[in-house]
């Protein structure tokens, strides 16, 4: 697993409380009931504090899958 999802899957461990959480394209609000928008805003903002960026309102909306928030750190320059 790249870096960059290892980081990711430990921020979703951490906002979930689950260590054994794994991170897959397919995790999305959809398909993990514990995501509502307040683990949402949690996953966001941990997001720009471990990579330094900024997501935009509309990223921040359309991030609602683990798939989405890589592509939108990959646009930042963060995924590398």
């Amino acid at each position: 697993m790249p870096l960059v999802q290892q980081r990711l899957q430990q921020i979703f461990r951490e906002v979930f409380e689950d260590d054994r959480l794994m991170l897959v394209p397919t995790l999305s609000a959809a398909t993990l009931p514990r995501w509502d928008s307040l683990a949402h805003m949690k996953i966001i903002m941990a997001c720009e504090e471990e990579f330094g960026v900024k997501f935009t309102i509309e990223e921040t909306v359309e991030s609602n899958s683990a798939a989405r928030i890589l592509d939108v750190l990959a646009a930042k320059g963060a995924a590398r």
